[in-house]
């Protein structure tokens, strides 16, 4: 289970929206609590898929955001606990490029469908443990 207030919820909506008709993306800040990924900040990130036309089909967030994320986690006392990013004029499902690119089982895969420009629903979605297929959870919004 994924658990975020609604107020992170809007800012990471306004982050897919900025950035349509490109993928945006982030990474999750939080800590774990009785089998749950619990969001308490958000590091957005830019898309550093390093061929322009595909970013509307794809993301990537440099090593250099992944180690400021961390640091940025460590100062307020969390861990990174999962990435989020955008699906413009896409349904917000776990594709086999997003499998093939996921690396952290335990960690939450937010995707917000952008649908022209406009935020509509998010799901969240974890690698199983062998990393071969993606299962998803629930998101609750507190």
């Amino acid at each position: 289970m994924l658990r975020l207030t609604a107020q992170l919820q809007t800012k990471i909506n306004e982050y897919g929206a900025a950035a349509f008709p490109n993928e945006g993306c982030g990474l999750l800040l939080g800590y774990q609590q009785n089998g749950a990924n619990l969001v308490a900040a958000l590091h957005p990130a830019p898309n550093s898929w390093p061929v322009e036309a595909e970013k509307p089909e794809r993301f990537q967030i440099s090593s250099d955001e992944i180690l400021k994320a961390e640091l940025a986690a460590m100062a307020q006392g969390l861990e990174l606990i999962g990435i989020f990013h955008s699906h413009p004029n896409h349904p917000p499902v776990a594709s086999p490029r997003d499998l093939a690119w996921a690396t952290w089982p335990g960690y939450s895969y937010l995707i917000t469908e952008i649908r022209d420009g406009q935020p509509r629903q998010s799901r969240s979605w974890q690698l199983t443990p062998d990393r071969t297929n993606f299962m998803e959870e629930s998101v609750e919004i507190i």
